[in-house]
């Protein structure tokens, strides 16, 4: 019954719970020899009155559904031993890990057990070799190695000169030598050229085979978008700003605040929210406005003090963090008591809330100014439960959020120093900060109406004499400018469920932040990136942005849109900013601005822990010029041949790679796709059923269509490994299991059996396999003994080849829509393995 993803150094909750007068748990438990009995022991006495419904067993892959056959306690004889509470199975489980849990109502922890050792993990066999210690480690995996970037973007002579020194001063530290004369400069100046030459020959290509003559940024647009080629006028950023308050106090309209980025004569407002009159003897220039984005369901903003900073619960552990991948945690809610429960609550979070992650002080010296201000997450929290730790008496509240914001990096919450700072013992060094808005950048434009719309009246013809003579009134086309230029594109917000999701702006998407409503009957008109789809009583314009950044605005014909009817007067409510003037540092938005009136007697802090992202400059013409053309062809619409198929299954986001083949059923042709997904061996039938509507749309007709699993090929892999006489056996061998795994490595790399490594086409390459075996420490060489398929029956009376055909080969092949697999798993041997025989070492 774990509460929380922690991995600790010490266990001081367990000594709290040996001969505890109130509170029992299972401290271990032996499994016999037959493998069919269990010896549980207890931190104290043994309970009375154990039965059969009170023991379950959860787990198990091979298998599952072990029942409990007798429940008794046996005495030991000697006094110096402990009794243990024996549990008979009715039959033995596989190598994987299973849970022994003591319950009652089914459900709820054996009354007088603590409910954190209430349950014990345990394995029926050990599936580790006899030197490798099975016993895994709890310190967090370190951060994985930032490989130097590279400006691939470089394009010119002194781009590219400079992007080669830049990179040679990483990987070349000792050369700093920057004379004309050096050889090493010369050469740099002459790939420099080179690479110079290259670049302009790429872009004289592409510049003739697609020549464009238009000027104008509006018939640039309306080109590209014949083509299906959606011209972006760029985006805004977002970010996370956390408020800090020394009391409660809520905004119910979100749109009567702003946030703005510090400048040096904002000091005099510290602590203060600032009334919007105050502003006007500033520069605008000097600050950037960010405004809160609205969320369904959310249009006030609460700030709680207690949510300013919420403290990490370890369960009276210490020396804890949060691994990296973790989707759960525990926070303090309110003082401990000395007593049965917890004196009250304090924390108000709900499930839809977003609370911020961040390290406050140094892991190794717990300093404040130590702190990695790179560890800093938000995620969306999907589960709330309110709950109290009873051996303490500390009321808890229990978190939890998507796996789209698991912690991409591991979080220390308490460690023990140095021998340099006295081997003292720190907490709080990660915190979570509650009362975080997501705001996006753009500055409110001052009240710009438009219109009239103006037109021109036709009469009728004449008809008999005494008859009236009727005229009709017809709109001119409405092309109003906005008066104030750069006008802010945004994506609007939709449900996400995930922080990080929050974050992600598709510029192609962008639409412009304007609102745009009639002053009589106050119709709201809505923007849109074309008039194609909008019928002839959609009230939708579009929004043409100039090279100077000018907006103009253009109606229906009431064929495509309405026209607006004459007379019409519009009222406009919209920002103007954005693009990557918005992507502000972080601890940059430094105060908040109330538009009318003001909050008194509270003291707020206002920051962004992490840095403002998402904001894109306009899309340039030369570069719609360049790419408009060829994008059609990027998107494939139809589906003729096999690799058209297997092209198109490969845009859903859940798969690695597919393969195609058509083949000729009698009457016609079957396009049976196979399937490759990401991160796992199995393609669930939803996937299928999915990847399967996806393509139907493009089949070409005559084609019948089948969406297939990837046939996985388990292989039987056998090497011999010398080891260097100063290395350990033991360490060597559970390194290339590692290497030669399907996990993911502590340093961020896969293993070279993972799912994700391996895929269609080309078959397994002996190179490969001893390269990777090579590069572990303390390997001397490497020889393969076996590599062969597991699918193909051995033939007896087939002579013995004197080597194996894949060794000999150097590959071991496969077909078209096979994929090796070598899971080294003991429960299914079918799904291949690794052996492993080492020499050397010691």
């Amino acid at each position: 019954m774990r509460s929380s993803d922690l991995a600790c150094g010490t266990d001081a909750r367990r000594q709290q719970l040996f001969n505890n007068p109130r509170w029992n748990g299972v401290d271990f438990l032996e499994v016999s020899d037959e493998k069919r009995t269990l010896c549980v022991h207890f931190f104290g006495a043994i309970p009375e009155g154990i039965t059969v419904e009170n023991v379950r067993i959860e787990g198990g892959r091979r298998i599952r559904d072990i029942r409990v056959l007798r429940v008794e306690i046996d005495r030991a004889d000697n006094p110096d031993l402990d009794d243990c509470l024996r549990i008979e199975l009715d039959k033995v489980g596989d190598f994987s890990t299973y849970r022994l849990c003591f319950v009652e109502n089914r459900h709820q922890p054996l009354h007088g057990l603590d409910p954190r050792y209430a349950c014990l993990d345990f394995q029926f066999r050990l599936d580790c070799a006899a030197d490798i210690d099975c016993k895994g480690g709890h310190d967090c995996p370190p951060a994985p190695f930032v490989q130097p970037e590279i400006d691939y973007l470089a394009k010119d002579y002194a781009s590219l000169r400079q992007m080669m020194l830049d990179r040679m001063s990483l990987t070349m530290p000792d050369w700093k030598v920057r004379h004309i004369p050096d050889l090493g400069i010369t050469l740099v100046e002459l790939l420099a050229y080179t690479a110079d030459y290259l670049s302009y020959y790429q872009d004289a290509v592409a510049t003739e085979a697609y020549l464009d003559t238009a000027r104008e940024r509006a018939s640039v647009r309306r080109h590209a978008r014949l083509v299906d080629y959606r011209m972006h006028e760029g985006c805004n950023a977002r970010t996370w700003v956390v408020l800090q308050s020394n009391s409660d106090f809520t905004e119910s309209d979100a749109g009567e605040v702003y946030f703005i980025t510090g400048f040096p004569d904002l000091d005099i407002f510290a602590g203060q929210v600032i009334p919007h009159e105050a502003m006007a003897k500033f520069l605008a220039d000097a600050y950037e406005v960010f405004e809160p984005v609205a969320r369904e369901g959310r249009t006030a903003i609460t700030v709680r003090a207690a949510h300013s900073e919420i403290a990490l619960y370890t369960w009276g552990d210490t020396e804890c963090c949060l691994s990296k991948g973790a989707t759960r945690a525990t926070l303090v809610d309110g003082p401990a008591r000395e007593g049965d429960g917890p004196d009250r609550r304090v924390l108000d979070l709900h499930p839809g809330d977003v609370v911020m992650f961040e390290e406050v002080r140094g892991a190794t010296s717990g300093a404040l100014a130590d702190a990695d201000p790179a560890h800093r997450h938000a995620v969306l929290l999907t589960s709330v439960t309110k709950t109290v730790d009873e051996l303490i008496g500390q009321a808890v509240l229990e978190i939890e959020w998507a796996a789209a914001d698991a912690l991409p990096f591991s979080l220390c919450i308490s460690a023990r120093l140095s021998s340099e700072f006295d081997c003292a013992r720190v907490g709080g060094i990660t915190v979570v900060r509650g009362n975080v808005v997501l705001v996006d950048h753009g500055r409110r434009a001052p009240a710009d109406p438009l219109g009239p719309v103006t037109g021109h009246v036709e009469p009728g013809d004449c008809a008999c004499d005494g008859s009236i003579i009727t005229s009709t009134s017809f709109p001119d086309p409405f092309r109003p400018q906005l008066r104030q230029p750069n006008l802010t594109y945004k994506v609007g917000l939709v449900a996400a469920t995930s922080a990080s999701a929050m974050l992600v702006q598709d510029p192609r998407e962008a639409l412009p932040d304007l609102a745009l409503t009639e002053q009589t009957g106050g119709e709201a008109w809505h923007p849109r990136y074309d008039l194609l789809a909008s019928s002839g009583g959609a009230r939708d314009f579009v929004v043409e942005m100039d090279e100077e950044r000018r907006a103009h605005l253009r109606f229906g014909d009431g064929d495509l849109g309405l026209q607006p009817a004459i007379a019409t007067m519009f009222d406009t409510r919209y920002r103007t900013g954005g693009g990557a003037s918005g992507n502000v540092g972080r601890d940059v938005i430094a105060a908040m601005v109330k538009r009318t009136g003001t909050i008194s007697g509270i003291s707020l802090t206002v920051r962004n822990p992490i840095a403002a992202s998402g904001g894109t400059a306009p899309e340039p013409m030369a570069e719609v010029k360049l790419f408009a053309p060829g994008a059609f062809r990027k998107q494939r619409m139809r589906a003729v041949t096999a690799d058209d198929y297997a092209e198109l299954a490969q845009r859903n986001s859940q798969i690695q790679r597919a393969s195609a083949s058509l083949s000729w059923t009698g009457s016609w042709y079957e396009a049976r796709v196979a399937l490759d997904p990401f991160a796992t061996e199995t393609a669930s039938p939803a996937l299928l059923d999915e990847v399967t509507g996806q393509l139907y749309p493009f089949r070409r007709m005559g084609h019948d269509l089948a969406v297939v699993q990837a046939r996985y090929v388990p292989i039987s892999l056998t090497l011999h490994v010398c080891v260097l006489p100063h290395f350990a056996r033991g360490q060597v061998r559970a390194r290339l299991l590692e290497v030669l795994g399907t996990r993911c490595l502590p340093n961020g790399e896969l293993g070279l059996f993972h799912p994700d490594r391996l895929t269609f086409g080309g078959g397994l390459y002996l190179s490969r396999i001893i390269a990777a075996a090579a590069g572990v420490e303390g390997v001397q060489n490497v020889k393969v003994l076996r590599l062969q398929r597991l699918d193909v029956p051995d033939d007896p009376q087939a002579p013995t080849p004197p080597l194996d055909p894949a060794i000999a080969d150097g590959v071991l092949a496969l077909g078209p829509t096979e994929i090796a697999q070598l899971d080294n798993d003991p429960d299914f041997a079918e799904n291949g393995t690794l052996t492993l025989e080492l020499g050397g070492g010691r």
